[in-house]
């Protein structure tokens, strides 16, 4: 269960390399952005149906307005949908990219207004001027980057919406007003540029953010030497299975390694490092990933095996002995451990359950047991 600081490199793309990481980063944006998404949504549907208030002004027929009506209430309806439906994905990169593609949909439908508005320009008494049209896609841009997303859908989305709107004034709308095509085409892409380089770095900033979290969270519940969980964290793990009584029935191996001090005295602390860095290999390569693993302290190691009763934990205990001893440990070489074996006594209520103190001292007393009957060996009940 060690961690490597390779698990949070952070991609060309704004993304943890490791899926697994990002993820969990993922699950993280989900608990602090997903509300603030989902309004976000909604205030981009309705500040578009509110410019249907210029539309009475810029529109000259009865018909031209309720076909620009009809499509903002569209877009209404879509982030409405959209914003209810963000909240029902497990995933939350999932409802980001149910955002940019509602975001795609207003825009489309901001063009497909344009559209209607050209084929009823003859009837028009004053024609909307280009500015309108740039200020309305440089809003459309900057909200895009406004709503919490991911770098690459915002970048994706933008350019999207930069190409295709040049396109379609080229085709349908001419070149002619201020400012022309391709003064649009530049400032908007210079906006596009300065907004991307602004987003990129809040968001490597926000995953290195979490990344540090990440590695603070695991320094202070993992032993620094071997990288297996730490007496802390054993204790409040033990804790929880006592409470909940999920895991039922379960055992509790406590292990020392044999001569310990020995080792230290004769060959020094950095060949006894080697040995219990050694040991937490072999018993965690042993192991289920359910299983509980953590240093006690000094040369002492702790196993929580839930689903399993004393007999099959003496077996499993007795495996574990088997394994450390078939290895070599470089300058130590043979090694061997003595194990103490106990299953978890469950009362009738919660109240005459065994405590985890009392659960403990009955495992170090068989571990005792095991140094006293002659060591590699296991003491069980």
């Amino acid at each position: 269960m060690k961690y490597s600081h390779e698990r949070f490199i952070i991609g060309k793309l704004c993304e943890f390399r490791n899926r697994e990481v990002e993820s969990d980063f993922m699950e993280y944006e989900k608990t602090t952005s997903l509300g603030l998404v989902r309004i976000l949504i909604l205030v981009l549907g309705f500040s578009f149906a509110s410019f249907a208030v210029s539309d009475f002004y810029y529109y000259g027929t009865a018909s031209e307005l309720f076909i620009s009506l009809a499509l903002r209430g569209a877009v209404i309806i879509i982030t409405i949908i959209s914003s209810f439906l963000a909240a029902s994905f497990k995933r939350f990169d999932h409802t980001l990219l149910l955002v940019t593609l509602t975001e795609l949909a207003v825009f489309l439908v901001y063009i497909l207004n344009l559209y209607a508005s050209s084929l009823f320009a003859s009837s028009r008494q004053t024609d909307t001027p280009a500015i309108t049209h740039f200020m309305s896609i440089l809003v459309l841009i900057l909200a895009v980057f406004f709503i919490p997303n991911r770098w690459k859908n915002c970048l994706f989305a933008n350019l999207f919406i930069l190409t295709f709107y040049l396109i379609f004034c080229s085709v349908f709308l001419g070149q002619d007003g201020s400012p022309s095509l391709l003064q649009q085409g530049l400032h908007l892409g210079i906006c596009i540029l300065c907004c991307a380089i602004f987003i990129y770095g809040k968001a490597n900033s926000e995953r290195k953010h979490f990344a540090a979290e990440k590695v603070l969270e695991f320094m202070s519940i993992t032993d620094w030497l071997t990288g297996i969980y730490n007496r802390r964290r054993f204790e409040y793990v033990l804790a929880l299975w006592i409470k909940n009584m999920r895991h039922d029935p379960f055992c509790l191996l406590l292990f020392d390694i044999d001569d310990f001090k020995k080792v230290n005295d004769t060959l020094g602390h950095k060949a006894g490092d080697e040995v219990l860095v050694k040991t937490a290999n072999i018993v965690s390569s042993k192991i289920r990933d359910d299983d509980i693993f953590a240093r006690w302290g000094g040369e002492e190691f702790v196993v929580l095996f839930g689903g399993i009763d004393i007999g099959m934990g003496q077996e499993l205990a007795e495996r574990l002995r088997k394994a450390v001893e078939d290895n070599h440990c470089g300058e130590a070489g043979k090694i061997t451990i003595s194990i103490g074996a106990v299953q978890y006594r469950r009362g009738e209520n919660s109240e005459s359950n065994e405590s985890l103190e009392d659960f403990v001292k009955r495992v170090d007393e068989k571990m005792y047991e095991a140094k006293r009957a002659g060591k590699n060996r296991v003491a069980v009940e």
